[in-house]
């Protein structure tokens, strides 16, 4: 590699800049065999120059009597090309710098913005080369089993990592955590299915939790779920009280543990609904719901769990036949009397729906019918699954050598709604 320190004639520095205004951008670039810069440029009164052909350039003119650099021989950024240029004096910035992304702004892909702004166009928590600010993509095509994006409420981000435990300390996900520790706003990109990536909204990292999940190689993996809420915009004046209260409670509830069982695959109901109940009170002394996304997460694994895969309402008259883009059955898991009315965040008042018994339940006309009948039935529910993983656990614990075969063909498992209360036929 070269040693860009030995950088200092002045000189070529000016016979350099003089030779990019009389040759112009694209005829420099070829004199010295290099492609375009995709972030950082040296800023020269109105003029942006490529910063790696410009250090090469500098380099010809010092040295004329050394090979010439080639792109290979030093790297660019803020590390190489950038710091010899601004030794030499230079304004060295990036396209992030001079015209930041704008609410609204979109590209027909992530190549589209890397060319645009450079860094990376794969990952997906990045800050663009200069920008202050985080950056997180969404693809509702991609690998990841992240939440659609709403502008009324939290939602989840899968965490960065396609392969393997993810980690809190490394790649994005580090970025991630360092804005919700310096409650920083990030950038939040989404591209809906087959349409360009937008610049949507502003986000706060309102907290993250472990939630269980499958790698790309199909090995079960703890995982790690951000919740995201969307704020007007990037300073905190513009929050509401509400955002402030909610970064408070997730910054006191926040778990650490990879291992919890809302993260394991092989978590029992029984295991999760301990786990929601030994979690702090969910409202606070003034009644107001204490954000707690581990609590949130452990209930909503349980009511899957407990469901089996198939809709919680006896009225159902038949699940989708497609799946999720992860293969999963399609669910919704809605709370049968809602938080703000003095619902519990449990999964006795939680319920697994498909999307029409979900619509029905909440905007049909006889809604609070719904509501009574699926209270009812998820009592039952949950006592029959309460049950089973009782009679699970006294089977391994008398020794039971062949436990393993009776669970998996069923004869441990929770009843299903249905066939704890039956069809109301309503």
């Amino acid at each position: 590699m070269a040693r860009l320190s030995e950088l200092t004639d002045r000189s070529a520095v000016d016979a350099a800049v003089a030779e990019f205004k009389r040759l112009g951008r694209q005829a420099f670039l070829q004199k010295y065999d290099f492609a375009e810069s995709e972030a950082y440029f040296a800023r020269v009164d109105d003029l942006l120059i490529d910063s790696k052909p410009l250090v090469a350039a500098i380099w010809a003119h010092q040295y004329p009597e050394r090979p010439a650099l080639r792109a290979e021989d030093f790297s660019g950024g803020p590390a190489g090309a950038g710091r010899a240029l601004r030794r030499l004096g230079f304004d060295v910035v990036t396209q992030a710098q001079l015209e930041p992304p704008q609410l609204g702004d979109s590209y027909r892909d992530r190549t589209a913005i890397y060319d645009r702004y450079g860094g990376n166009k794969q990952a997906g928590i990045i800050r663009l080369p200069g920008d202050e600010f985080v950056s997180v993509f969404s693809d509702a095509e991609g690998p990841y089993a992240d939440d659609p994006p709403t502008l009324a409420e939290a939602f989840g981000y899968r965490g960065e990592g396609l392969v393997g435990p993810h980690k809190v300390t490394a790649g994005g996900n580090a970025l991630l955590e360092s804005a919700r520790l310096s409650v920083a706003p990030v950038r939040f990109w989404y591209r809906p299915r087959g349409e360009p990536f937008t610049f949507l909204t502003w986000v706060v990292v309102l907290g993250r939790t472990w939630v269980a999940g499958i790698g790309g190689d199909g090995e079960p993996r703890p995982e790690l779920e951000w919740q995201l809420e969307a704020v007007a915009g990037p300073t905190q004046a513009e929050w509401s009280p509400q955002v402030r209260e909610s970064l408070d409670d997730a910054g006191q509830t926040v778990e650490n543990d990879p291992h919890v069982p809302e993260a394991r695959p092989d978590a029992t109901y029984a295991e999760l609904v301990d786990r929601v109940e030994g979690r702090e009170p969910q409202r606070k002394p003034t009644g107001v719901i204490r954000t707690d996304y581990a609590r949130s997460a452990a209930a909503r694994r349980a009511v899957l769990l407990r469901s089996q895969g198939q809709c919680e309402s006896p009225n159902c008259t038949g699940m989708p036949a497609e799946t999720n883009r992860r293969g999963e059955p399609i669910l919704d898991v809605d709370h049968i009397k809602d938080l703000a009315l003095g619902g519990e965040d449990h999964p006795r008042n939680m319920a697994a729906l498909c999307p029409n018994c979900h619509a029905c339940k909440t905007r049909g006309r006889n809604a609070a019918r719904w509501r009574r009948e699926l209270l009812r039935v998820v009592a039952l529910a949950d006592v029959a699954a309460l049950h089973a993983a009782k009679q699970q656990d006294r089977r391994l614990w008398v020794g039971d050598p062949n436990h393993e075969e009776p669970f998996l063909q069923g004869q441990g498992k929770p009843a299903r709604p249905s066939e704890v209360y039956g069809s109301t036929g309503a």
